[in-house]
């Protein structure tokens, strides 16, 4: 056997393989990597409810800017989005907005206690809405941009 047999005879056979397998081979991969890249994402999802306080309202009269007297516990509920519905330990759980910000850890019943939330609204902003992020190991992160609505009343 001389050595231009081994590399490309006059069939179009390289090494010894017909060409036609070759381009069977190579369109088999690419069929085989995009049907791998179609497949869904086990992903899990989180269910997140405020339990307690999603509306925190006072009255306030006027229109220059207003901080709310009180401060506020916000309560949150972290489960997972099946049928189980069970808790998520240890997931972060981030409040932000109307001038103000918190964060706390849910604990093993899946629940997370973010305290000392005194909102502010700027002049002549009679409601806005506090942002809530929650992140956990192994779940997708979840954001609701509505979770609390803050209002100023009169």
């Amino acid at each position: 056997m001389n050595i231009r047999s081994l590399r490309r005879d006059e069939a179009g056979d390289i090494l010894g393989i017909p060409m036609y397998l070759i381009i069977i081979m190579i369109v088999a991969v690419a069929v085989i990597a995009s049907v791998i890249y179609m497949i869904p994402k086990g992903t899990r999802t989180m269910a997140v409810q405020v339990t307690n306080n999603a509306l925190l309202a006072e009255s306030y009269s006027g229109g220059a800017a207003f901080n709310f007297s009180s401060t506020y516990t916000i309560w949150v509920k972290v489960t997972t989005n099946d049928e189980r519905q069970d808790p998520i330990y240890g997931a972060t759980v981030t409040l932000v907005g109307s001038g103000d910000a918190g964060q706390a850890k849910t604990l093993t019943n899946g629940s997370a206690k973010i305290t000392g939330i005194k909102p502010h609204l700027d002049a002549n902003i009679n409601e806005a809405h506090m942002v809530l992020t929650v992140k956990a190991a192994g779940y997708d992160d979840y954001s609701d941009p509505e979770a609390v609505t803050v209002i100023r009343l009169g």
